[in-house]
């Protein structure tokens, strides 16, 4: 059973779960889908084409589906968020819509968006991430699981950051990071998140590993194409090849690393 104020605008095109319940004076857009046991609080807003999982929650004057921030963006393109389920979007927080044309900024589940937390258009944010008051992705990111970015902290568009990275509050980034490492001041890595890799129960083992992998990435004297051409991966636990591979992959704005 829904619980609706009467006072809430809500489209005859939107589907709500069981269990959902609308704060006073909330606005909920056309073709809006929101699980089982979500909840919006008191002038909440979910615009049009977007899709919410359920047990979310969505704080008072939160934004899910805003347009982007994007000169000469067409509002007639009809673009969205997608979002999972256990998401907490707390106060002013906002979600940007794709500038593309059936294209979505997507969230995974578990995500907990404090105070003001900005997410920017197209980005692609993974599971159980906290971003922390004020912080800002900008678009295009792509942010992946289990990450803390402290208060304020700042990523610029088209940046990939890896899983359980941790960021310093009013830190900022604009090169792609690896996992599990800690970004401090403006794109420079302090080290390795041990504590949140002891935590999420990756082996001694795998952390040793991973430990000798960023001091020939990050403190050795070889460039990061010799480390990559000549480190055996055969043996490595899989937590330290995910490591290496980060550093293979494609990027747009080069990677987080002293520069060789």
């Amino acid at each position: 059973m829904t619980n609706i104020h009467p006072t809430a605008i809500i489209s005859d095109t939107a589907e709500l779960g069981t269990g959902v319940t609308v704060g006073p004076y909330s606005i909920i857009g056309d073709r809006v889908k929101i699980g089982d046991d979500s909840e919006l609080e008191p002038a909440a807003q979910v615009r049009a084409d977007v899709t919410i999982g359920a047990s979310c929650f969505v704080g008072s004057s939160a934004i899910i589906g805003g347009d982007p921030q994007f000169r000469g963006f067409d509002r007639s393109i009809r673009s969205g968020v997608v979002a999972g389920s256990h998401n907490v979007f707390r106060e002013n927080s906002t979600v940007h819509r794709s500038i593309e044309e059936g294209v979505h900024t997507i969230l995974g589940d578990g995500n907990y968006l404090m105070a003001n937390a900005h997410v920017g258009h197209d980005s692609i944010v993974g599971n159980e991430n906290t971003l922390a008051n004020n912080t800002c992705l900008g678009g295009h990111v792509e942010l992946g699981n289990h990450c803390f970015l402290g208060g304020g902290m700042a990523i610029h568009q088209f940046v990939k950051f890896g899983d359980y990275v941790m960021a310093q509050g009013l830190s900022g980034c604009s090169l792609d990071v690896g996992h599990y490492l800690i970004l401090h001041k403006v794109n420079e890595i302090a080290g390795i998140n041990s504590v949140g890799l002891r935590r999420a129960g990756v082996s001694a083992k795998a952390r040793k590993e991973i430990k000798e992998a960023f001091r020939r990435i990050f403190r050795s004297d070889e460039t990061l194409a010799q480390v990559l051409d000549a480190v055996d991966l055969s043996g490595l636990e899989p937590e330290a090849v995910k490591f290496y591979d980060f550093f293979r992959g494609k990027t747009k704005k080069g990677f987080c690393i002293r520069q060789k």
